[in-house]
């Protein structure tokens, strides 16, 4: 196999401002918990009714691009080695521009990569502030330092469902978006969990694109079972070689070829077109 090219080195200057940020919203979101630590007790569980609906009312108008759904967290999707204050998990996902992203793994698209990781850090960050505001206690946990499987997590809470390359592909964005949750302690909300998306497994059978043009080979034929049993998923599976991604992700800042080439980033109507397709058996 020949030696994968290095791409150019995205900007330094935007990039210090971007990490700056993700440093700033990391702090952040373990600072606003500390006082929690003081209160081992739990906190009583009073109903909020039309909670839901101002807080999407709120991240709606602040940001247009950012979706929200709601569920519980499996024990199993918390990753080895970590924890999670609260047992419910609000999961938020935003948007990366579709012009960035057709140009990985170009700086630019790096750089948009990195802006969202930054941008819904912050987000996840105020959304936490503002639940606690109306009396609830959360946990935000910042893009780029998941405690949890966060592509397997949002598809739980019916936002979408995790493609053949790792990623949520979600009807709006399709797997142009970045994840990060907000935990909660208590079910304030109804669930938006549903397995209206699960077809999404059946077309990336049938597409394979991402593994195809996946320069660093991480994306394999074969699914490996990672975790059996877990409630509301069953099997959470994986095509993906994570030393093998990580490295490349790491030496780009972002990559995003396996965004880029999925049928699904196009947006627009894609989504509904391409269920369709695999509804019909036009594929």
């Amino acid at each position: 196999m020949r030696p994968m090219a290095r791409p150019p080195a995205p900007p330094m200057g935007d990039m210090v401002e971007t990490m700056q940020d993700m440093q700033r919203g990391m702090s952040q979101s373990w600072e606003d918990i500390e006082p929690y630590f003081d209160e081992l007790e739990p906190a009583a569980f009073e109903p909020k009714p039309g909670l839901w609906n101002e807080l999407n009312k709120f991240v709606r108008e602040k940001w247009g691009d950012v979706r929200i759904g709601f569920t519980e967290l499996p024990q199993q999707m918390i990753f080895r080695g970590k924890f999670t204050l609260f047992r419910y998990a609000l999961v938020a996902n935003q948007e990366m521009k579709k012009d960035k992203i057709d140009r990985a793994p170009d700086p630019q698209a790096s750089q948009e990569v990195m802006r969202v990781y930054a941008s819904l850090g912050l987000v996840v960050n105020e959304i936490a502030r503002w639940l606690r505001k109306q009396g609830v206690r959360c946990q935000s946990n910042h893009p780029m330092g998941g405690l949890t499987n966060t592509p397997s997590l949002a598809g739980k809470a019916g936002m979408g469902w995790q493609g053949r390359h790792g990623l949520l592909v979600t009807p709006e964005y399709g797997t142009r978006v970045r994840l990060a949750p907000v935990f909660i302690e208590h079910k304030y909300f109804e669930f938006t969990d549903n397995h209206d998306h699960d077809w999404i497994e059946e077309y990336c059978e049938l597409c394979q694109v991402c593994e195809k043009e996946c320069p660093s080979k991480a994306i394999n034929s074969e699914k490996a079972v990672n975790v059996n049993n877990v409630p509301g998923v069953g099997a959470i599976r994986t095509c993906i070689n994570r030393e093998r991604c990580v490295e490349y992700f790491s030496r780009t800042m972002g990559c995003a070829i396996c965004i880029k080439v999925c049928p699904f980033s196009k947006g627009g109507d894609t989504y509904g077109q391409l269920k369709a397709a695999v509804e019909n058996r036009t594929i």
